[in-house]
């Protein structure tokens, strides 16, 4: 794939990406109608020091629905890995880079707006596809559970979701529907000390966005660190299929060796000019490079401790 980089305002921002083997276009940056926003929200700073120089692999490659904030979401990540030194980042939607010799060179794998069956090939037999693709997922598995990060956005949920489990349980969460489309919704914040959350200052607030619900036996307070949620005393969830009465909406998590952190918000464009929302993105990633701790044992272990 090639990518075309443009220097403003002193920040590197990604204009275009263009599929290499083709003329696909993944997303153009809309007149850089976002960037202003983007620049006023990205952290002065990162929560923590890198331990080492970190490599995150940005992931956007999608078979379903395909969400237009992909270009807005890859610049405002990418932006923010430069202006913190957080991280390096590279965007890509070709699928080889899952491969064990490319996958090893990274950190830390963003998937970012994804759906659908993403390591599928277009082309070829059944025989052949079927290798390709499990070959490409076991490489992605053995990557997070040797001790790499993984950290998913919005609908990085939707993809297998119902197809590979394993993917939901690295994930957490296995998309289910999203029944309140875009609306303001009440967050609750479920651990107001954890350093992930730290940008809300221990409170709840309300956010505007499309918020998801998950599969019944997906996004569990026994598997998952929760911390955000909606916050059901003031929002009606009823439309949802949650028997739990859960509705999760970031969490951090381990895997094997690995670290994972998810957030459902990124649907809108807006979403990555929101200053605290952006300070969390980085704290979580942080959290799953392994350069900032925070407490990840899952929420009904630590509700039964207490």
């Amino acid at each position: 794939m090639r990518v075309t980089i443009v220097k403003l305002f002193g920040l590197f921002t990604v204009a275009a990406f263009i599929i290499a083997s083709g003329n696909a276009t993944i997303g153009q940056d809309k007149s850089s109608k976002y960037l202003d926003l983007i620049t006023k929200a990205l952290p002065e700073k990162a929560p923590a020091t890198p331990k080492q120089p970190r490599k995150m692999l940005i992931f956007s490659r999608t078979t379903g629905f395909r969400h237009g904030s992909i270009p807005t979401g890859i610049k405002a990540i990418t932006m923010m890995g430069d202006k913190t030194g957080a991280y390096t980042a590279h965007a890509t939607e070709d699928e080889s880079f899952f491969e064990p010799e490319k996958l090893k060179t990274f950190d830390i794998v963003f998937m970012l707006n994804t759906t659908g069956d993403i390591f599928r090939p277009k082309t070829g037999t059944d025989e052949e596809k079927n290798a390709r693709e499990n070959l490409l997922k076991k490489s992605f598995v053995d990557f997070v559970a040797g001790g790499k990060g993984l950290a998913g956005l919005h609908s990085a949920t939707d993809t297998y979701t119902r197809s590979w489990k394993e993917y939901n349980k690295m994930m957490g969460g296995g998309f289910a529907g999203h029944p309140w489309n875009i609306v303001k919704v009440p967050v609750k914040n479920m651990d107001p000390t954890n350093p992930v959350n730290a940008p809300f200052d221990g409170k709840d607030f309300d956010i505007n966005d499309e918020i998801y619900t998950f599969q019944p036996s997906t996004a569990l307070a026994t598997d998952q660190h929760f911390l955000l949620s909606i916050d059901t005393s003031k929002f009606d969830a009823k439309k949802s299929n949650r028997p739990d009465g859960l509705y999760g909406i970031s969490w951090i998590s381990t895997y094997g060796k690995g670290r994972t952190f998810y957030c459902s918000l990124g649907h809108r464009d807006e979403i990555f000019g929101d200053p605290n929302v952006m300070k969390h993105y980085l704290a979580g990633i942080q959290y799953a490079l392994g350069d900032l701790d925070a407490d990840a044992a899952p929420t009904a272990q630590v509700a039964e401790k207490k």
